[in-house]
């Protein structure tokens, strides 16, 4: 057996008429449909912006057998034959926003003729082997492909889609000095960020109008980097990690229990408004806070609730805090 590998290039009209001729077949051992809307969305936002990764096939018997792109194919054919409409990813950066825009909401039959041009003259490429005589080799290369396939953290992806420089870097250092594993840190000190801008910004209503964490977390660190100096962030963050440190020798281990990231935030804002370095302020103020803290109906309560990252968990989390500190930190100026 020789087994032969070249490198093909379709535009996406003459691979759909293909597949509609049946000349490529999906084989059996393929997943279902897995894609969401919004990941189909991407992918379209991606075949006419930077384009997509290649497929894979294997040409056997005078066919080609889809190895590897499936969900992209589906997407694609999907979308063209109108049956979902685009709703793009706001988590995700579209740097062609008049595009973005023009695609949000529309189905392929609603879309302008030059942008229904584009998607069906769009390139996709393709790895395609041949030279096999057995399936089971097929069955070989698609289970290489996609072997454990590692997908970014919730921190890798609010990295990547927050990255700003020398800002992001700075987090990412310091954050290590918390602990190597993965971008964990940098997770814990961005969100150290977010909850001490909501905290000078003035926690309204409006705060809590997300239906995921991760979500407002993104928003919040973008608005930090947008607003804040490197010095800024910098000993905004020092200042968070020597507290940090003070709640660990308390026995309370941010990096195992990151919700006590908002007791951080509060602390820090206190201290700030007492015109005191936070080893001061924990001696004459922030032990006092604590003690307070973790005698607090609500808090114990609110320490036996199992996801403590939901939006309403971290609404009724900054309300105990309020109530623990100061209740001036809730008026919006």
């Amino acid at each position: 057996m020789v087994l032969k590998k070249v490198r093909k290039l379709w535009d996406v009209e003459t691979f759909l008429q293909k597949a509609e001729r049946e000349y490529i077949k999906v084989p059996a051992f393929q997943r279902g449909k897995v894609w969401n809307i919004k990941k189909c969305s991407e992918a379209i936002y991606s075949l006419i912006t930077i384009g997509l990764p290649d497929l894979v096939l294997l040409e056997r018997e005078g066919y080609l057998y889809l190895l590897d792109g499936l969900q992209r194919f589906r997407a694609i054919k999907d979308f063209i034959n109108n049956e979902y409409p685009i709703k793009l990813d706001p988590n995700i950066s579209h740097l062609m926003e008049d595009l973005a825009q023009t695609l949000e909401g529309k189905y392929f039959k609603d879309l302008p003729p030059d942008i229904q041009n584009a998607i069906l003259n769009a390139e996709l490429g393709a790895v395609v082997y041949s030279g096999i005589n057995h399936f089971e080799v097929a069955r070989e290369i698609f289970t290489r492909i996609n072997y454990k396939p590692t997908p970014l953290s919730q921190q890798e992806l609010l990295y990547v889609l927050t990255f700003d420089g020398e800002k992001s870097l700075l987090l990412r250092e310091l954050g290590e000095k918390l602990t190597p594993k993965g971008l964990k840190g940098f997770g814990i000190l961005a969100r150290l960020n977010a909850d001490y801008l909501l905290l000078e910004e003035g926690i309204g209503e409006s705060s809590f109008r997300f239906s995921k964490y991760y979500d407002w977390l993104y928003s919040q660190l973008v608005k930090v980097f947008k607003r804040w100096s490197v010095k800024e962030i910098e000993e905004l963050t020092l200042g968070g990690m020597e507290f940090i440190s003070l709640l660990k020798e308390e026995g309370i281990d941010v990096v195992k229990a990151p919700y006590w990231v908002e007791v951080v935030a509060f602390l820090l804002k206190e201290a700030k408004q007492s015109g005191l370095d936070p080893a001061e302020y924990w001696k004459e103020m922030g032990q006092e806070r604590l003690k307070q803290l973790q005698q607090n109906p609500r808090w114990i309560k609110h320490l036996l609730q199992r996801n403590k990252q939901k939006p309403k968990a971290l609404r009724e989390r900054f309300e105990i805090l309020n109530e623990v500190f100061s209740k001036a930190y809730s008026e919006t100026p």
